[in-house]
C-alpha cells in the first residue's frame, strides 16, 4: 500500500509493508502450547491475526500437540527479520 501525501508543495511517499507469516510451535504438555500461543500474541509485532490450526495426535503412549500460527506483521523500513536469513 502506497500512501502519497502533499504538503508544502512536495510530495512525500511513504510505504508500508505487511509480511504474512507463520509462527509452529510443537509441545508434549497442552497447559505449555496454551501458554506459548498466548505469549506470542501478546507481542507487538502481531499486527493481525489471521488464523491459529491446532493438532493432537498420539503415537506410542506420547501426546504431541502442534499450533501453527498464520498473522499479519508490519515490517518496517530498515528493519531486519533475523529469522529471514537462517
Amino acid at each position: 500500500m502506497t500512501n502519497i501525501r502533499i504538503k508544502k508543495g512536495y510530495m512525500n511517499r511513504e510505504t508500508k509493508l505487511i509480511m504474512t507469516k507463520v509462527k509452529i510451535y510443537d509441545n508434549q504438555q497442552l497447559s505449555e502450547l496454551e501458554n506459548n500461543i498466548n505469549d506470542f500474541l501478546k507481542k507487538k509485532e502481531v499486527k493481525q491475526l489471521i488464523d491459529i490450526k491446532y493438532t493432537a495426535f498420539s503415537r506410542d503412549g506420547v501426546d504431541k500437540f502442534s499450533t501453527l500460527i498464520i498473522y499479519q506483521e508490519d515490517l518496517n523500513i530498515g528493519k531486519e527479520d533475523p529469522q529471514m536469513y537462517e
